[in-house]
């Protein structure tokens, strides 16, 4: 009896174990390639996007847009009129977002020396190209299926 009870123990610390080790291991392969070292995060200034007031009332607006445009197909017979109203004011905003967020990257390359923006806006680059990759990847097994 003790001994079964030694071995069953036995056996869930060693799956426990095993476990531990797996989860190490994927986690030191699995890195992102697009990660930085230490050393190149105290070289790369990694300044932090801190929206003007512009950008906060246009985030605010299209928060409000979006909710009235479900609020509006929630309707038993939505209006297509203010539906396409909607869209319009949705656009712009969304012009206004982007185009405050292209600009904070032009101040701040203006600020960085060569290799620094090299560094630093390499990130942004590697992050899409993975992002590719993932999305023609889900669009190939989907097809498969």
């Amino acid at each position: 009896m003790k001994s079964k009870i030694i071995f069953i123990i036995l056996l869930i610390s060693l799956a426990f174990n095993v476990g531990f080790v797996i989860k190490y291991v994927h986690k030191v392969c699995a890195r992102p390639k697009n990660k930085i070292t230490h050393v190149e995060k105290r070289n790369v200034r990694t300044k932090e996007f801190k929206p003007n007031e512009t950008v906060m009332v246009a985030r605010n607006e299209n928060m409000q847009l979006k909710m009235q445009f479900f609020s509006e197909l929630t309707n038993p017979e939505p209006n297509s009129e203010t539906i396409a109203e909607i869209m319009e004011k949705l656009e712009e905003t969304q012009r206004v977002l982007e185009r405050s967020v292209l600009e904070h990257f032009i101040t701040l390359r203006e600020s960085m020396e060569p290799e620094e923006a090299k560094v630093f806006f390499d990130r942004f680059q590697n992050r899409f190209d993975n992002r590719n990759e993932k999305f023609i990847h889900k669009q190939k097994t989907r097809r498969e299926k």
